[in-house]
């Protein structure tokens, strides 16, 4: 059972990376300790319901309530009250120059950035000689060569064949370099009189000050030593012939020599070896081609920013919803709880969120009304907006944090034992039903 509630667990949940509200201060962390003993002291001593249903069901809940809760902090003031709305990043000039935003947007600035383009960052390229395709320049045989990329060397080896030709050898070495994964494009390529010949170019961009290329090939029996049988499995007849077939094909001649991207921003010189830059962990730089004049970069509140932060709060509250609102999830007795928690919350909210640009369905569950939203930013009215969001984003983070607390709350639970109201013990097992039925790493 345990097998599968991690299969389920990695399946459904495990290619999520963490956000940065997944870290915590101390003083974050005794707040969550204290949560978790007020909740305990209250709670009844339970016979949970660990059925693998259950602990899907409960695993289901945390983790969409963690998501709903990190949504709600990202809108969330630096201060962590108020509304804000991601900010997009606009480019005077896209052709050149595209940016966005990956900043705290409570916390941003409406500083610009002059950044100027005068290099792009490009790739190695092998280019082969042109030969004929139709005959055969190599005789046949077993041939190799080593590749080193990455201060990793790979051998490839390969058979000619009788009845092939150069064109045949040249795309059988690029389905065998590409097939290898190691961070090169290979293609056959043919000039205006018919000829053709073996590209290899690189994934990665820019240079080392160590090494002036990305890659390198040569013949794998290229050992500096005074014995030549020091090279297992090769006499010289072998090493020459893999040697002339290096030469001949051109495997080894480099026709563009990488290099980096030179740009300025806001004056300042500097370089990449590539051309996708992050500047101060607030903006995401790709440079397309190089400039005459500084393209600007800056920020803007915009309605399609507005509209697509609002959808992300709703579609995180309509997720979780959507648990308790699934039927196959009815056989549990905390799951009726569960539903008339989130139908009390949206009672109270309901008349100024419809008022605001939000359609409430009969399952509870929310839409965004486009239009709405976009007139309230054209006529200046967004503030109405603003406020009727941040009381719902309060309360429904308060309803995550506390299912995150404790999601074997909303399972099949059968009271053992009532605490005694008059003193009230903290239980140290009561909340110890979630992390042991799995780790996860986290409260």
């Amino acid at each position: 059972m345990i097998s599968s509630v991690y299969s389920y667990y990695l399946a459904q949940y495990g290619h999520k990376t963490n956000s940065k509200y997944d870290t915590h201060t101390k003083a974050q962390l005794k707040n969550t300790y204290g949560r978790v003993l007020k909740s305990n002291s209250q709670t009844p001593t339970y016979k949970t319901d660990m059925s693998e249903a259950a602990q899907k069901y409960a695993i289901d809940l945390k983790e969409n309530a963690r998501e709903l809760s990190n949504i709600a902090n990202e809108l969330s003031g630096s201060d962590g009250h108020g509304m804000v709305f991601k900010k997009s990043a606009v480019s005077d000039n896209p052709d050149a120059v595209t940016a966005t935003f990956i900043g705290n947007s409570s916390s941003a600035d409406d500083t610009s950035l002059d950044i100027e383009v005068r290099q792009l960052a490009t790739s190695q390229i092998n280019t082969g000689h042109y030969l004929q395709p139709n005959s055969r320049t190599v005789k046949p045989g077993d041939y190799s060569f080593d590749l080193n990329i990455n201060n990793l060397t790979y051998e490839f080896q390969f058979n000619v064949d009788e009845e092939e030709s150069n064109s045949d050898i040249q795309n059988k070495l690029a389905r065998l370099i590409n097939r290898s994964n190691i961070g090169l494009n290979a293609s056959v390529s043919e000039d205006n009189l018919g000829n053709t010949a073996l590209n290899i170019e690189s994934d990665m961009t820019g240079v080392s000050v160590i090494k002036p290329t990305i890659f390198n090939i040569r013949p794998n029996n290229d050992i500096q030593t005074d014995n030549p049988d020091f090279v297992e499995g090769f006499d010289e007849p072998t090493m020459e012939k893999n040697t002339n077939f290096i030469e001949t094909y051109g495997l080894d001649r480099v026709t563009q020599y990488p290099s980096n991207a030179i740009f300025s921003v806001n004056g300042e010189e500097r370089s990449s070896a590539s051309n996708d830059i992050t500047i101060n962990k607030t903006f995401a730089i790709s440079f397309h081609n190089t400039t005459d004049k500084p393209a600007t970069i800056s920020l803007k509140d915009d309605a399609d920013s507005i509209t697509e932060s609002i959808t992300e709060l709703v579609s995180g509250y309509n997720r979780l919803v959507s648990i308790a609102a699934d039927k196959e999830n009815d056989k549990f007795e905390g799951n009726a709880k569960l539903k008339k928690e989130f139908s009390r919350i949206m009672k109270a909210y309901q008349p100024q969120l419809e008022r605001n640009g939000l359609t409430v369905s009969d399952e509870g569950s929310l839409e965004v009304n486009k239009v709405v939203i976009q007139k309230a930013a054209s006529d200046g009215t967004l503030s109405d907006v603003f406020n009727a969001l941040d009381s719902f984003k309060k309360s429904i983070q308060r309803k995550a944090d506390d299912i995150s607390i404790n999601p074997m709350n909303y399972v099949n639970n059968k009271i053992v034992a009532y605490k005694n109201p008059y003193k009230p013990v903290n239980d140290p097992y009561n909340l110890s039903a979630y992390s042991g039925m799995m780790f996860n790493g986290y409260i």
